[in-house]
């Protein structure tokens, strides 16, 4: 790793940092993977492609990710627009989202992305904020805390929301064993916070 001196400080070198062209291919690279991030998130296809977006411009505009970290940032930044676009959009409607402006660098089509999500879909029947705690919780395996902070709510509402989702879960017979796994793996893991 190398290091810069400045001013009796050590810092990276900017080559240690993602540049543009570097998230350019990750949207690439992992399309698949983050149109289903937005879609289980957004539970809409016009929102999921607006989160996509804001996204991808959050990401190439930012200088100080460091290329270690370059999908992890990526998810999270989908995860925090999809955050925004949930809990701010109650009864909004996403037509005339201009989506189409990325299209330069990244096409984001969610045609196929319906069929990523096979065998998931009843997460989408889940609701709105519940759903946002599902997916950052358990699928994404986020803290509870960080989800807290994620979502601007208190630690306490995202465990009784963790709550509600395991009892909805505990009486559907679509659960797949990978997420009652990851279900009863995130509970442990609360229990040791506490």
């Amino acid at each position: 790793m190398s290091r810069v001196r400045w001013h009796k400080h050590e810092t990276r070198a900017r080559s240690e940092y993602a540049c543009k062209e570097e998230f350019v291919k990750l949207f690439e690279c992992e399309r698949a993977g983050l149109q289903r991030l937005a879609l289980l998130l957004t539970a809409n296809s016009e929102a999921a492609k607006r989160c996509l977006s804001g996204a991808f411009r959050e990401c190439i505009a930012s200088s100080s990710v460091s290329k270690e970290w370059v999908l992890r940032w990526t998810r999270r930044m989908v995860i925090r627009n999809a955050i925004s676009l949930v809990m701010g959009s109650e009864g909004e409607s996403f037509d005339g989202v201009n989506v189409d402006a990325d299209n330069e660098f990244v096409a984001f089509s969610l045609d196929d992305s319906w069929g990523a999500i096979a065998g998931s879909e009843w997460v989408l029947d889940i609701p709105g904020f519940d759903r946002l705690v599902f997916v950052i919780c358990v699928l994404e395996r986020y803290a509870m805390y960080d989800c807290a902070l994620l979502l601007g709510r208190s630690p306490r509402i995202i465990k009784e929301a963790r709550q509600r989702i395991a009892n909805q879960l505990g009486q559907t017979d679509e659960l797949s064993e990978m997420s009652r796994f990851a279900m009863s793996e995130s509970y442990l893991s609360i229990e040791e916070e506490q």
